[in-house]
């Protein structure tokens, strides 16, 4: 397997990923909502993956929505909730400058994290493009334990917040 690393940047890995990325290297006609073009051109809705999940109160494997991409790629590293929470602070009293501030995760940065994509060797390709059902489930089955194992050994040894 190699992987690809990319450094997120705030607003403009936001917008590749809604416009190529997660509809699958194609463009997204304007004004359609995200998950129906990813319905239509086959690509699977992303999914939340990692340790620190629940400290932002989500689940691994939950489904990736586009209001959460925006909060945290587009929105200088807001909660991907950011939306609820300032809802709710605004509607317990509190100042819109305090409701926003609730929805921050830390200080506004420029870089709001870092992409990983992960692709199997050319080989696996070929297998996969020939061969029959069961084959290709055994082969996204092994892609998928290798993307969460190399997941793991990143936030135990590389990973580090100052």
């Amino acid at each position: 397997m190699t992987v690809d690393i990319r450094v997120s940047w705030a607003g403009w890995m936001y917008r590749y990923y809604l416009r190529e990325n997660v509809v699958g290297d194609g463009r997204r006609p304007a004004r359609t909502p995200l998950r129906a073009t990813q319905e239509q051109v086959g690509v699977p809705a992303g999914r939340w993956m990692g340790r620190g999940l629940a400290a932002l109160g989500l689940a691994p494997g939950e489904e990736v929505t586009e209001a959460q991409l925006r909060n945290l790629f587009g929105e200088r590293g807001r909660h991907p909730y950011a939306d609820r929470i300032e809802a709710d602070r605004l509607a317990a009293g509190e100042s819109a400058k305090k409701a926003y501030r609730a929805g921050a995760l830390g200080r506004r940065v420029t870089v709001t994290g870092v992409d990983f994509v992960f692709r199997p060797q050319p080989t696996i390709y070929l297998l996969w493009a020939l061969g029959d059902g069961e084959t290709r489930r055994v082969i996204e089955a092994a892609h998928e334990r290798a993307i969460e194992r190399v997941l793991e050994w990143i936030e135990d040894e590389v990973a580090v917040i100052r």
